[in-house]
Order: structure tokens, then sequence, then C-alpha cells
């Protein structure tokens, strides 16, 4: 795999569907941001990062989560060591029926690989 933030993205999103807090943690720098509708969080450490992550995945298991489909994927790179992620997060479950859609816009710096600082979740923007 190439270090890219485009496919660190999809590596990503593919250890996110596994529902499991610690396939996706790798992929944070911490400190890092959460913006989602409910609130913004600060995540300060992997402790927090875990906690928020569980609590979102265990909201997913309760809507019969299975997979996620990502559609209109922009990556913009802003500098050397910075870029943008942004899109629509389809979200299906398990009888591959439409549970959500969200618009998403991923903030990834190179730490040692691309990783994560801030993920924002907010409407879909129109096309």
């Amino acid at each position: 795999m190439t270090d890219d933030p485009e496919s660190v993205f999809r590596t990503y999103m593919r250890a996110f569907e596994t529902l499991d807090p610690e396939a996706a943690l790798p992929f944070y720098d911490l400190p890092s941001m959460f913006i989602a509708p409910q609130g913004v969080f600060v995540v300060p450490n992997a402790d927090t990062a875990r906690a928020l992550l569980s609590q979102f995945m265990a909201q997913l298991r309760s809507q019969s989560y299975r997979r996620t489909e990502v559609v209109g994927l922009k990556v913009r790179k802003l500098s050397p060591g910075l870029a943008s992620c942004t899109g629509t997060f389809v979200r299906f479950n398990t009888n591959d029926e439409e549970i959500t859609r969200l618009g998403f816009t991923y903030t990834m710096r190179i730490a040692g690989s691309w990783k994560i600082v801030v993920a924002a979740l907010h409407e879909p923007v129109a096309a």
C-alpha cells in the first residue's frame, strides 16, 4: 500500500466497518478532535478515543450496521504533510437497507504515516 491520504482513508474505512475500536484507533493522531451533530469532542488520548469510538460503534450495532459506501470522495493536499478527505458516508444495515447519509470532512496529517487529526460529520454537501 502506498502511504497517501486516500489509501490510508480507505484502509481506515475497512477497519471502521469491523466495529472494533482497536482496529480504528491507530488511524488517529492524538490529540485529535471529533465534530458531530452531538457536539465537539476533544480527544486527548487513546482512552478517550477508544471510549468515543466504542460509543459510536455501539450505536451503529443497534441499527444492525453492516457497511459504509463512500460517495463523492475528494482528497485535497493542503500542504506536503496536510490533506483533507471529504464526501458522503452512506451506511447500510445487514438487510442492505440504507440507514443514514452523513457528510464528512476528515483532516489528515503525516505523523509517521497519514493519520486523522479532525473528523467532522455534517449534513451531506449538495453536488
